[in-house]
């Protein structure tokens, strides 16, 4: 029997016609074969429309006339004119040389050197640990604890790292209040009543949860910049509940505060959050050549962060991180060319911290260990970020991570916008856009290989799709989506910067946090509705979605109509490379048949 439905968040009409369809299958529900095919779909439609790129182009300028508003550019304003007094501040913590004396005095001098190494070299540079870049006053907890969400000075405590001490503040809380995002890129927030209503509503009871400011050292001994998030029912005193979690890795020169909408929505539907910033960027240690040095992780050309996730995953189960490199000497080890290959990194003149837990080493046990369901968690990034995420499921799959200990199995995972391959041993679902970086291949433009294979875009996403259709061993469930007229920015929530649409952030965070939902608390509803399509999704390639992974077959979610000009000349091409590499062509989905459910919910 199927459980209750709860009421779908897009629409009654959608959700009860799918569900319909779930039922015309019949013993699909049940765990049965779905019924025989009746219609293949090819995966981008055939008929050339010259406009529908021009429409896109325009659909992304769109997010910049969202973003215009007296109140945006006053935020902005208050944050860049706030810059000389942050770093001016940064400077008064390094210029008392009372710090400097004593045994850890010399220490602590070349600690503020190698933060203002750091500073300088990171990919998104810093003045002096003052960010340049605000995050988005819509997602923004409430650092200044003065009742006024979203305030330049709360965007300041959260991303500036001024003090040499820690990797951000350390040990400040916030509350924040719960995101409502709508299609037309407004966002209102819940209420106890659980209706959405402004921020600015009167007398308005709003839900709120609690941010927490907190580091991690890496297996690399440099300290991570991280956030901690708990929803409103994580808070009630004595609460022995268990909640699945949500963990995301941010992309390349980018801050977690670029991705706050994403954790924000899972903490609402009642997940614990973590992000982070990969060494090299953000407020944690490193420079950006730590983002690639040493370049010895295969199908990783971002080295760094794929140890990262690895030692943070670590972190959040209580697992120790162990050490990957010599924390007393920056020599790599020269007895051999793979030695010192496999050793060479970027030197540092301040301190390799020990990631042991205290009071061995630097690192402090997870706080909210004891509320965290450690089989429920899911993993999620974006570009660079997806791209470590990608490769951390493959380390899942082949049963050990870089240190060579098993990993911690995520319950699902969610890649936005940067592919590696995996072996679909975990439900994984794939979000690009129309306009995303035009990877071709399974690998980009070269076959899947050990040195540089990420891939991205309609056709990349969908090669990279087929091809672990084609050769993974799992069955767990996979989907591939499209963001309708999106570009590689509007999986991230940082206005003014970049172009993106007005419904891409609703879209890719509405189907990410239902594919948790669906594979991670095995809610029917949630599965409804992440098989749903809707506008937001792309009218030149298919939306697919496969329950059994590379074990079964992809059923087609919408059929494309309006072929852009950028499929048609590039997908000639990939069919040529994905020949030459004995590569799988593009396959078809099924078409015209009802979406079965996944096994976990049968």
């Amino acid at each position: 029997m199927l459980r209750p439905l709860s009421v779908c968040a897009r629409g009654i009409a959608a959700c009860c016609g799918t569900v319909l369809l779930v039922l015309a299958g019949g013993s699909t529900a049940v765990g049965e074969p779905p019924p025989p095919p009746v219609a293949d779909t090819p995966t981008t439609a055939a008929q050339i429309d010259p406009l529908y790129m021009l429409f896109n182009a325009l659909m992304l300028l769109e997010g910049y006339q969202r973003d215009f508003t007296p109140a945006a550019l006053q935020f902005w304003a208050e944050h860049v004119l706030s810059l000389p007094g942050r770093a001016g501040e940064s400077i008064q913590n390094m210029i008392d040389p009372a710090q400097y004396q004593g045994p850890e005095g010399q220490l602590r001098l070349r600690d503020s050197v190698q933060k203002l190494i750091d500073d300088l070299t990171h990919l998104n540079p810093t003045l002096l640990g003052a960010s340049f870049v605000p995050g988005n006053p819509d997602y923004m907890p409430n650092w200044s604890n003065n009742g006024r969400f979203g305030t330049a000075a709360d965007s300041a405590l959260d991303s500036d790292s001024l003090d040499v001490s820690a990797a951000g503040n350390v040990g400040l809380t916030a509350k924040f209040r719960y995101p409502c995002t709508a299609a037309d890129g407004r966002v209102t927030f819940e209420t106890r009543s659980g209706a959405c209503v402004p921020g600015d509503a009167p007398g308005a009871d709003f839900k709120l949860g609690e941010a927490r400011k907190i580091q991690i050292v890496n297996s690399r001994g440099m300290r991570l910049a991280a956030t901690l998030w708990l929803p409103e029912a994580a808070l009630e005193p004595g609460t022995t509940q268990k909640f699945p979690m949500t963990v995301f890795t941010n992309g390349v020169g980018s801050i977690q505060s670029s991705y706050y909408l994403y954790t924000m929505s899972a903490v609402r539907r009642g997940y614990i959050g973590l992000t982070y910033d990969e060494a090299g960027q953000g407020g944690s240690d490193g420079t950006a050549l730590d983002l690639v040095v040493p370049y010895n992780v295969p199908h990783c050309f971002a080295s760094g962060p794929c140890r990262d996730i690895d030692d943070v995953m670590h972190w959040v189960v209580g697992d120790d991180v162990l050490p990957s490199v010599d924390l007393y000497s920056e020599l790599p080890d020269g007895s051999s060319i793979n030695s010192l290959w496999n050793t060479l990194r970027f030197p540092r003149i301040g301190e390799r911290y020990n990631p042991a837990y205290a009071p061995a080493g630097t690192n402090l046990r997870n706080p909210v260990l004891d509320l965290v369901d450690v089989d429920r968690i899911g993993v999620w990034g974006h570009s660079m970020g997806s791209v470590a995420t990608s490769h951390y499921l493959w380390d899942v799959g082949r049963g050990q991570g870089l240190d060579g200990r098993p990993l911690p199995k995520p319950a699902a995972a969610v890649l936005m916008s940067g592919l590696e391959p995996t072996n679909g041993a975990v439900p994984t679902q794939v979000i690009t856009a129309d306009l995303d970086i035009p990877g071709m291949t399974s690998g980009g433009v070269f076959p899947i290989n050990d040195i540089y294979d990420p891939t991205d875009g309609p056709l990349g996403s969908k090669s990279w799709y087929d091809w672990v259709r084609d050769h993974g061993t799992g069955n767990a469930p996979m989907q591939f989506l499209t963001l309708r007229g999106a570009s590689h920015f509007d999986m991230q929530n940082l206005d003014f910067i970049y172009p993106e649409t007005l419904e891409g952030r609703k879209t890719s965070s509405d189907y990410a946090v239902d594919w948790f939902d669906c594979n991670i608390q095995h809610d029917v509803s949630a599965c409804v509705r992440v098989t749903t399509p809707t506008s937001g999704l792309s009218e030149s390639v298919a939306a697919e979605y496969s329950p059994d992974g590379p074990a079964g077959p992809s059923y087609c979610m919408n059929i494309p109509t309006r072929q852009s000009l950028g499929t048609a000349i590039f997908g000639p091409i990939r069919g040529a490379l994905n020949f030459l590499y004995n590569e799988p062509q593009p396959q078809p989905c099924i078409a015209g048949q009802p979406l079965p459910l996944p096994a976990a919910v049968r």
